[in-house]
């Protein structure tokens, strides 16, 4: 048993909310820690995929006792359920997460947290006020060894003074992709494009490790697809540090050998590291890029699980461990201000100030 961990009497009873896209990834998962974790049930507005949810569940992967529920409200109100996992789309994350809080419950929520700042705000007030644990789902990206490095490297001023950054994102995502559901492609239903709802993975990552962004200026449109929401955003960006940012944004890029769906590269007086789509410390002193490798690669071994898996695995450890989670839903908060910042400084063709007025229209 690790150390500071408590004997559990039987797993945690978990409820997945909403039954399509992602649900089976998160179904699949909390079948690796069937000593931590149960699915006892699922529920969806469609009752059809609910069910199939369910029975997946029950015959491939062990959950003998799955119950499908049509509401959330139904399947907060079933006793053996102790946290959740919400699967439903962007703009029907604040409702099941909210009601979870006020039922007790722990929860595990898809990103982004919301598509507003007033949501994000409102929903991180009730996981306070009812003492859960509460996560956003962002370790795709920054629950790797990769971003624990970079952040360590940070942290010990390895690069000398950070002064420049760059974060890019490639997804290619086709027309068919955005018709295959009514809420895709729309304001409504994604609360943002390729700068928010496609792009958050790695550009949550970019303002974890970079921090707080001073002043943003930003470009964005809609230049191939038929939708609502932009596919192609570039914006400039001013941290409190000092340094200067760039974030490229796009669902149109075709896939290319040399070019990786997602890059993060920082520039410091002494190195240069990528963190995305692999760490690396490069120098003009090579001995020294290999020293601060070499020293990294000690001071930060391997987790046990990386990725999404690692972090579901920690959500499950601080619900036993009564602790925060490593990577807290207030952490996540970041990237949704900036994307509204960026969206009106877009509108307004003029840079913008972080943080947000809660009275702006944009918060």
């Amino acid at each position: 048993m690790e150390r500071g961990r408590r004997a559990l009497s039987r797993p945690i009873g978990i409820g997945i909310i909403g039954a399509g896209g992602i649900a089976p990834t998160h179904a699949k998962l909390y079948a690796e820690f069937r000593d931590l974790a149960e699915v006892v049930a699922v529920c969806d507005v469609v009752p059809e995929r609910a069910e199939q949810l369910a029975e997946r569940c029950r015959t491939e992967l062990g959950f003998p006792e799955v119950k499908a529920y049509r509401h959330h409200e139904e399947l907060l109100a079933d006793e053996r359920v102790q946290a959740v996992s919400i699967c439903t789309p962007p703009f029907a994350h604040p409702e099941p997460m909210i009601a979870a809080a006020k039922a007790g419950k722990h929860v595990f929520c898809e990103g982004p947290m919301a598509g507003t700042l007033k949501e994000c705000d409102a929903m991180l007030q009730a996981a306070k006020e009812a003492g859960i644990v509460f996560t956003v789902q962002y370790g795709h990206t920054r629950f790797t060894r990769s971003a624990f490095m970079a952040k360590r490297a940070l942290e010990l001023g390895m690069l000398g003074k950070i002064f420049l950054a760059q974060v890019a994102v490639n997804w290619y995502r086709t027309q068919a992709y955005f018709d295959s559901a009514a809420w895709r492609g729309t304001w409504w239903g994604e609360r943002g494009g390729a700068l928010f709802h496609h792009g958050r993975y790695a550009i949550d990552l970019f303002l974890w490790l970079m921090g707080e962004v001073d002043e943003v200026f930003a470009f964005t449109d809609t230049l191939v697809h038929a939708i609502e929401i932009e596919d192609t955003a570039v914006a400039l960006t001013r941290f409190r540090n000092g340094a200067l940012g760039q974030i490229l944004a796009t669902t149109a890029a075709h896939p290319h050998p040399h070019l990786p769906e997602q890059r993060i590269v920082i520039w410091g007086s002494e190195a240069t590291m990528t963190v995305l789509p692999d760490f690396a410390i490069g120098a003009a002193d090579k001995e020294l890029a290999q020293r601060l490798t070499e020293t990294l690669q000690q001071e930060v071994p391997p987790p046990p699980k990386e990725g999404m898996a690692g972090q579901l695995r920690d959500f499950l450890l601080a619900i036993v461990e009564g602790r925060q989670p490593f990577l807290t839903a207030e952490s996540t908060r970041p990237q949704v201000e900036l994307a509204r910042a960026a969206y009106k400084s877009a509108s307004l063709r003029l840079p913008v100030r972080l943080p947000l007025s809660p009275l702006d229209p944009f918060y």
